[in-house]
């Protein structure tokens, strides 16, 4: 890659990461012209239209961008063996657009073509650094396999958008209790999405705080993106938010979530002493912790269906 067009490239990233895709294609384009066999470029170029909703040009750009990503790769495995998938730079680009090519054909409403597309990568790069498992797990629910879906969010840990989706999948399942469970993690890990799910009070000054939300996924923006990814999975199901409503009302649940959000808000004081920090993040640890959960879940479900329902879980 030349200077320029690296330049070029480094200018489109800087755009898109500014929200400014228009500008980013620009640039992708004027590498493009000056390198058509620039994986990198192609790959700059389908993200720009992708996030200008363009969705089958991003497509046919991501395959392109596919392709000459392959022949690279071909060409350096003569020379170097096998690769190192994402630890080697150069292969790269070739995840980069196969996982586009994925989100594409998710939102294009393939949903066989997004699951191949997010297996691949998974076997390509299983300690999943671009994120693919969870939106296998939605193609996957999309697509009708329900239970595919729930086995791909129970391996997402604390992200609470497999949390919910997980929570979604184990009542479709009329696995009350484990619902239940998953929602009760989920709240933890973002109290703006239960409100708005369930229409319930959003609850003010709850801080972020990333040494108990490390990934960051615990804000109102993060929320906003869940609905306008999911939101249709919930639209139109009233008992859907009946069900994480009178989860999220229960009264364990309630004095959890007190518990939790003065955590929060302690935890964000600058004067904070060090080994208050520490008792505060281990009780707040133990405090959504699974094994203590699961001491009660089962109850709540039982209540909850008794409830709702009028029968036992």
């Amino acid at each position: 890659m030349s200077d320029d067009v690296q330049k070029w490239c480094a200018l489109g990233a800087q755009h898109l990461e500014q929200g400014e895709p228009e500008e980013a294609l620009h640039w992708y384009e004027r590498a493009i012209d000056a390198d058509p066999d620039n994986a990198d470029a192609w790959c700059g170029r389908a993200k720009s239209q992708y996030d200008m909703g363009r969705l089958e040009r991003a497509d046919r750009d991501y395959r392109h961008a596919l392709r000459l990503a392959k022949e690279q790769l071909r060409l350096g495995e003569a020379e170097t063996g096998p690769r190192r998938w994402w630890l080697d730079p150069e292969t790269r680009p070739y995840l980069h657009a196969l996982r586009g090519k994925g989100l594409c054909r998710y939102w294009l409403g393939d949903w066989p073509g997004a699951v191949r597309a997010f297996q691949r990568l998974l076997q390509l790069a299983p300690t999943d650094p671009l994120d693919a498992r969870y939106m296998l797990g939605e193609a996957w629910l999309r697509d009708g396999d329900i239970d595919r879906a729930v086995r791909a969010w129970q391996e997402m840990g604390d992200d609470p958008d497999a949390l919910y989706n997980l929570g979604l999948g184990y009542f479709y399942r009329g696995e009350f209790a484990r619902s239940v469970h998953a929602f009760r993690r989920g709240i933890f890990e973002n109290l703006f999405l239960v409100a708005r799910l369930a229409n319930a009070e959003i609850i003010s000054n709850v801080p972020h705080y990333s040494g108990t939300h490390t990934k960051g996924l615990d804000c109102e923006g993060s929320a906003a993106d869940y609905l306008d990814r999911c939101g249709d999975l919930w639209r139109g199901r009233p008992i859907l938010a009946r069900w994480l409503r009178s989860i999220y009302e229960h009264p364990q649940v309630q004095e959890d979530v007190t518990r939790h959000v003065e955590h929060l808000r302690a935890l964000v004081r600058e004067d904070l002493a060090i080994g208050d920090r520490a008792q505060l993040e281990g009780a707040n640890t133990a405090l959504r912790s699974e094994e203590r959960l699961e001491q009660t879940d089962a109850t709540i479900a039982a209540e909850l269906c008794e409830r709702l329902f009028r029968v036992n879980d």
